[in-house]
Order: structure tokens, then C-alpha cells, then sequence
């Protein structure tokens, strides 16, 4: 801080006004300075003052920014988890009591009346579970999943029914990553966890408007988008292929043939003929063609065409594993496509209903038919994209798919049975008890017989394959397979002048169980549906134990208590999620908490003033200010002798 100096000889009067007033306003402006730091307790005026330290700051203001942003988003997904931990205990408390009750209710000491005042108490109970399914959070709906705002369960058909999303929420825990803070209604209760269908296995055949996200590619792991490079004899010539950017099988040949035919090439791209699910290029008289990828590029591979082939021979790629998606068209969905002329039947439990699929063109079209029936259903494409699986969303009820005097169902997959279920899953989960010897005899309408074991069965296929191996080595022409219901078997042999029938041997009771403990005609017996798909879950569990209770029926109880046990299991599963995720989620919550700190600080020490220095620097300004002024009164202490001079 300058202090003016004194008069210097030979120095005119004007130059010592002006360094004089020039120290003057530059000792004010410290003072100024050093005032306003004191004042606003800032260490940094403006960028000028520290350019470095002001982009220090502006990095670090922005990071504690974004680190306070996802601490809040923390502290919410926190309090959330607490909360869903909360209400999974009261649920796991109401299930004790429904299993204690169904322990009690066993036994044969209690009477039908005292059956039935029980049978009141587990009304009671799944009223408080559906009251704990759409229980709120500071207003939204704590498992509604995405949908938070729209209550997961509601009252259809006389039964609680899942209506809610089953997509998780997650939330930032730093810049790069994300952890779910949610449970839904549809994980806690076991709505949607089992699905019947998804047998068809739709083949779809490539088309030019066919995505490429929608192709698994020639090595099962996507097409990733790239060059290739691609050479000729016969004309000798070469050129490369960028698919960069395309989104259709039909951006991709459009991209080939016009690069190949700027590089004077007749090699064109098309999609196979051969497999429709896989591209061809062709070739003409005299041309050999090979293709390679570039680099470290996997395009080639990935479409299935990095290969090499003689002269006039027609390069054929291997098949892309198109999966079905909304948009795939009924005509793509195998060679040849399908057709759907007679729907199908669907009934749950008292609602029915016949699903016909006139003016379908797309998957979207047949499922937006399904889920429209009104009859408690959700029809979706698996996840393997070859199929439709369906979920019953009401629980408790049993849903058959069946035909509808053609074979719609089974084109598309959803017939309730097909041979991959399991036996255990017939009859309300009561499977099937097959004897030590022989279980059924079947005799055709020509009185040919023949007997079948079925102690080793596991699936439906199994009792498929084992009724077909025993008539064919008896030679009676009768074939087995699933019913036209859906939900049973289906015996058919040649006519004759009896009827088809089925009787049980050595007192077993698998042909009752298997629903074809009777005659039919004389070439076809309809078998009962007794592989109805029931949904799992809790609430499936206390409605079957509460229509036991009415119904005074103590097998039956026994299984729904055997149901609600499967059912505490699972609670304790969906439990212990919930706590890994509030764990995971506190730790992340104290890191954060520590990082804000660390960048508070670090913040402070750049932007904040230490007031002891900067009281002593207001000080050194205000005296230097004031021997500034002192001295200049003294050199401008001018006398008639200086105007003289």
C-alpha cells in the first residue's frame, strides 16, 4: 500500500497532483476491497481477483450441487425403504395369524360353525393386507411401482386383482450408478410370478421394416452396427459398407447395394429366400464373394454373412434370431406366417369370454384382443420374444385358455397346459398319486386295451409320451395330447363300434386326477380341465383357506395352510430384499453425507475470508489512505513562491 512520496525537485506540479490522486484512489479501492470482504465475509470478489481459485470454486460449487441433489434423493429413498420395511412386518404378523388359524382349523375337533366365524377373521385379514398393498408414501403409493400416483390392487370379480406397475424406481447414489428403492405389490403378493403360455415359439422372419433391436443376430449377442468390408473376382474390386446409423433390415440392404453399386459392383444384399430369417447377397455368372469385418468390428459376424463363397454361388447368411415384438406382423411371425380365423375361450374363474382376432395384423392387435376380454388377464410377450404368455391378475380364481372350435390357442401358445407343465401343478396343487403298479387302462372303440404306469411321470408331456409308447406297443391307434378346453387331456383312436374309455387299475387315482376316469365317443375323449392355472401368492392362499373354512373341507384346509406357509416364506425372502436395499441405501446415505462435508469445507477454505486477516488489511488500507492524504497535504501545501517557481 503506497504512500505519496515527497516533493521531488525538477517534478511539475500537475505530475504530483496526478501520482497523488492515482495512490489516493488505488489506496481507497483496497480499503474498499478489504471493507466489502469484511462485509460479505467473501474471500473472492470477482474472477479477476483469483482466476484459479474462482474455477476451483466454480467446479466445487457445482459438484456439492449435485452431491446435495442426490443426498435429498437418498433421504427420500431411505425414509421409503424404512416405511416398505414397516408394512412387510405388519404383513409377515397377518400371515402368523392365518397359518396359526389354519393349523388350528385342521384338526377334527372343530365344528362347521366355529369353521365359518373363522373363516370371518381371514376376510378380515386379506382386507388389512389389501389396505397394506396400497398403503401411501408423503402421498403416493408406496408398491405401486412406476405408477405411484394409481393404486396397485383393486376389488375385481369379487377378488383382490393386481392392477399396478411392476417396474422398479431407483435413484442416483452417485454420477455413474443407480439403486432400486422400491418394492411393488406384485413382488410382496406374488401377483404376475407365474404366467401360462408362451409355448408357441414364433420363428420370426425378417422384413424391412423389422428393427435391428429386435435381432438377437447370428451369434446371439445383437447386431452391433459397424463396417464391412467386402471383396469380388470377376470384375476383381472391393469396397467397404458403413451400417453406422441404420435402424431397419431395410436401411441395411438400401445402405449395401448402393455403396456396392457406386463401386461398380452387382452384388446386391436381400433377405434370403432359403430363411427367411437370414440375408443372402448375390452374386452372378463368374463372381466369388467374401466378407470380412474391418478392424475390430463385429457387423459382419453379427449378420451372420462373414464368410466366403465360389464363383456364381449366392452368399447365404445364417439365421439373425429375429424376436417378436408390438409391431411384428401376424405374416412375420413364421414362414409362411399364421393365421387366426376362430379365437379362443378364456375362463376365470365365473367370467368368460370368446376372444376372436378378426383384422389382426400385428402381435399389438392380438393382445390388445386378449387384454380387453374383461376377464382378469394380462397378455404380454415373454421375455424370450418368441411367444405370448398370459398372467391371471385376480387371485384365487382358475383360468382355462382353450380353443374356440379351431386351434388358435395352440398356434399362439396359450393354452392353459402344454406338456411342460409340471403334474404337481393339476388340481389346485394337489398333483397327481400314481400307485406302484400300473394307474390307468385305456380301451379303444374296438375293445383293443392297454395298461400305463405313471410313477415316474414329472409333466404332462411325460403322461403325453407314456399313454402314446403304451398304445403304440399295444397297437390300439390311440393318441394322447391336450383336450380342446385346455386344461386337461385328449384321447383319440380309430373308430370302432364301442366308445373310447378309461377305467383305474389297482385302485389308483390318477385317472381321476388326470380328469379321464370316463368314456367318450368313438373316436375322441374330452378329459376334464384339471390343470387349471391358479395365480401363487398370498392372497390366493387366504382366499383357498377361506372357501375351506365354509366349505368345513379339512384337506383342503391343510393345503391352503400348506399355501400360507410357501407363502411366509417368501415374505421373509421379499424381507430380507427390502433390508439389503436400506442397507445398501444408509451406507450410500452416510458416504454422501461425508462427501457433502469434505466439499463444504473444501469450499470454505477457498471462498470464505478469514476475519483476522482481513481486519488487519482493513487496517494497513485505512492507515496507509490516511498517510496518503496527510502527505498530500503537505506537498500540495503550496505558497505564491511554488506559482512562481
Amino acid at each position: 500500500m503506497a504512500v505519496s512520496a515527497g516533493s521531488v525537485s525538477r517534478v511539475s506540479q500537475s505530475l504530483q497532483t496526478l501520482t497523488l490522486l492515482s495512490q489516493l484512489r488505488q489506496n481507497s479501492l483496497n480499503l474498499f476491497k478489504e471493507q466489502q470482504r469484511l462485509s460479505t465475509g467473501q474471500q473472492l470478489l470477482s474472477v479477476s481477483d483469483d482466476p484459479i481459485a474462482a474455477s476451483k470454486l466454480a467446479r466445487l460449487g457445482q459438484s456439492l450441487d449435485n452431491q446435495e441433489q442426490i443426498l435429498a434423493n437418498l433421504r427420500h429413498a431411505d425414509s421409503q425403504l424404512a416405511s416398505a420395511d414397516s408394512a412387510l412386518t405388519e404383513v409377515s404378523d397377518l400371515l402368523i395369524q392365518a397359518a396359526q388359524i389354519a393349523s388350528e382349523q385342521a384338526g377334527s375337533l372343530q365344528g362347521a360353525d366355529e369353521r365359518a366365524s373363522q373363516a370371518i377373521i381371514i376376510d378380515g385379514i386379506i382386507d388389512q393386507l389389501f389396505n397394506l398393498g396400497n398403503r401411501q408414501f408423503q402421498g403416493l403409493y408406496l408398491f405401486g411401482g412406476r405408477e405411484v400416483n394409481n393404486a396397485p390392487l383393486t376389488i375385481a370379480f369379487g377378488r383382490v386383482t393386481h392392477v399396478g406397475d411392476s417396474g422398479e424406481r431407483t435413484t442416483l447414489v452417485d454420477p455413474q450408478s443407480a439403486l432400486s428403492f422400491n418394492i411393488t405389490a406384485s413382488t410382496i403378493f406374488e401377483f404376475n410370478s407365474s404366467t401360462t403360455g408362451g409355448t408357441a415359439g414364433f420363428t420370426p422372419q425378417l422384413s424391412s421394416d423389422a428393427r435391428i433391436s429386435e435381432l438377437d443376430g447370428a451369434l446371439g449377442v445383437g447386431v452391433h452396427l459397424g463396417r464391412i468390408n467386402v471383396s469380388q473376382t470377376g470384375p476383381a474390386l472391393s469396397f467397404e459398407v458403413d451400417f453406422t446409423g441404420a435402424e431397419t433390415v431395410g436401411d441395411l440392404i438400401a445402405r449395401f447395394n448402393d455403396v456396392a453399386a457406386t463401386a461398380g459392383s452387382s452384388l446386391t444384399l436381400s433377405i434370403s429366400p432359403a430363411d427367411g430369417g437370414a440375408l443372402r447377397v448375390n452374386s452372378g455368372a463368374g463372381i466369388t464373394i467374401q466378407i470380412d469385418d474391418v478392424a475390430n468390428g463385429t457387423m459382419a459376424a453379427d449378420l451372420g454373412i462373414e464368410k466366403s463363397v465360389g464363383a456364381g454361388v449366392d452368399l447365404d447368411g445364417d439365421n439373425l434370431n429375429r424376436r417378436a415384438s408390438l409391431t411384428t406382423r401376424l405374416s412375420d411371425l413364421a414362414s409362411g406366417g399364421i393365421s387366426l380365423p376362430n379365437g379362443v375361450s378364456i375362463t376365470n374363474g365365473q367370467q368368460s369370454a370368446v376372444v376372436t382376432f378378426a383384422g389382426a395384423t400385428t402381435l399389438q392387435d392380438v393382445l390388445n384382443a386378449l387384454n380387453g376380454s374383461n376377464v382378469g388377464i394380462k397378455a404380454s410377450i415373454n421375455v424370450a420374444g418368441d411367444g405370448i404368455e398370459i398372467a391371471n391378475l385376480v387371485a384365487g380364481t382358475p383360468l382355462v385358455v382353450g380353443e374356440n372350435g379351431g386351434t388358435d390357442a395352440q398356434t399362439l401358445g396359450i393354452k392353459t397346459l402344454d406338456g411342460s407343465v409340471a403334474l404337481s401343478r393339476l388340481n389346485g396343487y394337489r398333483g397327481i398319486h400314481p400307485a406302484s403298479g400300473n394307474d390307468i387302462r385305456i380301451t379303444n372303440a374296438n375293445g383293443v386295451s392297454f395298461e400305463v404306469s405313471l410313477s415316474g411321470a414329472q409333466t404332462i408331456g411325460d403322461v403325453v409320451s407314456a399313454i402314446n409308447a403304451a398304445s403304440v406297443a399295444a397297437g390300439a391307434g390311440v393318441a394322447a395330447d391336450i383336450s380342446q378346453a385346455g386344461a386337461g387331456l385328449r384321447l383319440m383312436g380309430p373308430v370302432g363300434p364301442g366308445v373310447i374309455l378309461v377305467e383305474s387299475v389297482n385302485l389308483s387315482p390318477v385317472a381321476q386326477e388326470l380328469g379321464i376316469l370316463k368314456s367318450g365317443s368313438a373316436t375322441v375323449l374330452e378329459g376334464d380341465n384339471v390343470g387349471q392355472f391358479y395365480q401363487p401368492g398370498v392372497f390366493s392362499a387366504l382366499y383357498r383357506l377361506r372357501d375351506a373354512l365354509l366349505a368345513n373341507n379339512t384337506s383342503e384346509i391343510t393345503e391352503a395352510g400348506g399355501q400360507i406357509n410357501d407363502a411366509q416364506k417368501h415374505m421373509a425372502s421379499t424381507a430380507g430384499l427390502v433390508g439389503a436395499r436400506a442397507q445398501a441405501m444408509r451406507a450410500r446415505l452416510l458416504q454422501t453425507e461425508d462427501a457433502v462435508t469434505a466439499t463444504t469445507i473444501l469450499l470454505s477454505q477457498l471462498k470464505d475470508v478469514d476475519f483476522t486477516e482481513a481486519v488487519t488489511k482493513f487496517q494497513q488500507a485505512q492507515t496507509a489512505l490516511q498517510a496518503n492524504l496527510l502527505a498530500g497535504s503537505q506537498i500540495q501545501n503550496l505558497s505564491l513562491l511554488d506559482f512562481l517557481q
